[in-house]
């Protein structure tokens, strides 16, 4: 009977230690990433990415700034998104952590909420997202947003700068 009791603290003690060991393979540690992206309508170059390494040096996220369109091919929005490196483009975004996206998101960069001037944006300049479940935090600032107008009531994206820094959170 001991025996049998201990064998079953054993296991349920050498579950717990898996369970830690896998939430921490599952969130590396990252080292902290400082970039700028200048986003403009006028280049031919319109994506932009960049790794995210863990403390090892292997990629485990890539960030990239996506565009979306309106009907007459012209950004409309561009999405800052986060995805696992070996996430294939439409996998869902990482800074979403609900995926149950509705409305408005402080990694989105409206022509149409910029066309007021940024400080006057739903987000203003400086915007922060924080992943609990991946144990990160994205800040975001932004420096530069030029629109034009299109139609009534409705704007392009002509140019955007932005500061981002990934970085762990501190527990």
């Amino acid at each position: 009977m001991a025996t049998d009791r201990l064998c079953r603290c054993f296991f349920v003690l050498c579950l717990a230690t898996l369970g830690l060991f896998s939430r921490a393979v599952a969130n590396p540690q990252i080292i902290p990433l400082q970039t700028s992206v200048a986003f403009s309508s006028h280049s031919p170059e319109s994506r932009w990415s960049v790794p995210i390494k863990s403390t090892d040096g292997s990629t485990v996220y890539v960030l990239s700034l996506d565009p979306d369109f309106d009907s007459g091919h012209r950004t409309v929005t561009l999405e800052l998104v986060l995805r696992h490196a070996d996430d294939k483009t439409d996998a869902p975004n990482l800074l979403d952590p609900t995926g149950r996206r509705h409305g408005l998101q402080a990694y989105d960069f409206a022509a149409n909420d910029l066309a007021q001037g940024v400080e006057k944006s739903a987000f203003r300049e400086k915007r922060t997202v924080s992943l609990k479940k991946l144990g990160l935090v994205v800040r975001i600032a932004v420096s530069k947003a030029a629109v034009s107008r299109i139609s009534a009531g409705n704007y392009q994206l002509d140019a955007l700068d932005l500061q981002i820094e990934v970085d762990n959170i501190n527990p």
